[in-house]
């Protein structure tokens, strides 16, 4: 979950105590504090769910405005400039938490405390959840720092979670038992199985439509792009489209190409929230690298099958 609020220069000390006296760590609430061209902010997250744990932590956040007129936070509008200053397309995501938490779940049985979960307009998905006693196998030694000892503590089974359609990673706690391993792995194999999907079922109604509607003109379709590249879903831009190749056998006109299949494409971005952009190519110029856009293209680029 989300929130934000603004605050004049005025009482920055003020709000800094009391942000880093509301975040828990342990509970997923963070409370960080951000200057800005436009101003400075109080930006809130915490987690998803269960929906009884956001929905106290979100009383947490609402309590500190209500409580301490003093800091004159002032609620930021979702979608507002000011408010994608800040989140920059990321947006929580109820769906993917419920996906992470059922699959998680399956594995560490009793175990997930919590999820939070958010997706930008690319499509990729950034997460976290704790999995109690994940990662407690080497506490860190007795001379080290009381603060690092508690940062430690903390972070103990906080697991980190980057998705996307073509590649994903997670970043466990620390060290696991052997058991713990085996049950993390698998559980990241399948939350990967279930973001591929996300944009799977794009691609495969695209080709679905696009081959009925041109037959045997039709020759392919090939992803470029963003979407491509080998670190898409980890350095992806949030304004990224999905930019897709259309391999016809031949046409004349690049115009009319855009205009006959230009409803099939508007229908599919709308449906799933996501910009699609759809460049028709001819065959002999694809397989020949007839320019240095389709050389590009078919170096890098990823069929659709």
């Amino acid at each position: 979950m989300q929130a934000l609020s603004s605050y004049s220069q005025s009482k920055h000390a003020d709000v800094a105590q009391a942000l880093a006296s509301l975040r828990s760590p342990a509970d997923g609430l963070s409370a960080d504090a951000f200057v800005t061209p436009k101003g400075l902010f109080a930006r809130f997250i915490w987690p998803d769910l269960p929906i009884e744990i956001s929905a106290k932590l979100g009383e947490l956040v609402g309590a500190l405005h209500a409580k301490h007129p003093e800091l004159d936070l002032r609620p930021v509008e979702k979608n507002s400039p000011e408010w994608n200053s800040i989140f920059h397309g990321w947006s929580e995501d109820l769906e993917s938490a419920v996906a992470i938490e059922r699959i998680f779940s399956a594995h560490f049985p009793k175990r997930v405390s919590w999820v939070e979960s958010q997706r930008d307009r690319g499509g990729r998905i950034t997460a976290k959840l704790r999995i109690e006693g994940l990662g407690e196998t080497t506490p860190p030694p007795l001379e080290t720092p009381p603060s690092l000892r508690a940062g430690w503590r903390a972070s103990l089974g906080e697991v980190t979670l980057n998705l996307f359609w073509k590649d994903s990673m997670a970043i466990p706690p620390g060290p696991l038992s052997a058991a713990d391993l085996e049950a993390f792995r698998a559980s990241v194999r399948e939350v990967s199985q279930w973001a591929e999907r996300r944009i799977r079922p794009v691609l495969d109604a695209l080709q679905q439509r696009l081959k009925a509607l041109y037959g045997e003109r039709f020759r392919g379709l090939y992803v470029f792009g963003s979407y491509a590249r080998p670190d898409a879903g980890i350095e992806l831009p949030e304004s990224s489209d999905l930019d897709v190749a259309l391999i016809l056998s031949d046409f004349e006109n690049l115009y009319e190409e855009r205009a006959r299949f230009g409803d099939i494409v508007a229908d599919l971005s709308l449906e799933h929230s996501l910009v699609i952009s759809v460049v028709p190519i001819a065959e002999a110029d694809f397989r020949e690298s007839r320019t240095n856009f389709t050389r590009v293209i078919s170096e890098y680029a990823v069929p659709v099958r």
